[in-house]
């Protein structure tokens, strides 16, 4: 689903080359759980952003569902997140003046597909469906993030530090959502963690390590 092949990627600064991937290259199947791994600033929010089409590379190529990310317009990227892809962030981003369902049923485009209420059933928060952001608290927002990031059924779910705000039991609950959520709809799911207990439950473990992807 996810093909990369000679990935190289690099940030200025100062006139200076950062890199980030050097000759990177690696397949994601089609369905499974991959978690990514390393230490700050080796790249895992930049890999994420890259196979998402958010950033782009200087050389090698990223095929996602047989689309090559660097031959494609700004347009075309945001399609092929909008038809495949859901998100998750560490930082909720919901929106304020929409309630927690509301923030959902905008994630599917206004579109109610029976998955909205049995999702914020299973993450402990259906009692805040109809509570504005700034009401309920952080853990609650990053449990909301999730749903609303689950809410169209992605094809591919990209979550960067999905944990990282929660007490343990609320990351324990979220954890085995979203290990349960790959298995039952058969979809991709790639996310970011410090967390090395949490990035050992995935099928795949990756940890990013001198410019590249070491699988663990």
């Amino acid at each position: 689903m996810i093909t990369i092949r000679k990935l190289s990627k690099s940030y200025k600064d100062n006139s200076c080359n950062q890199p980030v991937f050097q000759g990177l290259s690696y397949k994601f199947n089609s369905e499974g759980v991959y978690s990514i791994l390393g230490s700050s600033g080796s790249g895992k929010t930049t890999l994420l952003n890259l196979i998402s089409g958010l950033d782009d590379y200087e050389s090698g190529t990223i095929k996602v569902f047989n689309q090559e990310l660097s031959k494609l317009s700004i347009e075309g990227k945001s399609e092929l997140r909008k038809k495949y892809f859901g998100f998750g962030y560490q930082f909720h981003y919901l929106l304020e003046n929409l309630s927690i369902y509301e923030n959902c049923l905008a994630a599917n485009f206004g579109i109610d597909n029976g998955n909205i209420e049995p999702t914020l059933k299973k993450l402990g928060i259906t009692n805040i469906k109809n509570k504005l952001p700034s009401k309920v608290s952080g853990g609650e927002k990053q449990r909301a993030s999730i749903a609303r990031a689950i809410s169209k059924k992605p094809n591919v779910l990209i979550l960067d530090e999905p944990t990282g705000n929660l007490d343990q039991q609320n990351s324990l609950v979220v954890q085995d959502f979203l290990l349960n959520y790959a298995k039952e709809n058969k979809s991709l799911v790639i996310y970011a963690t410090h967390d090395v207990a949490f990035a050992k439950k995935a099928d795949k473990s990756l940890n990013i390590i001198e410019h590249n992807i070491v699988e663990e």
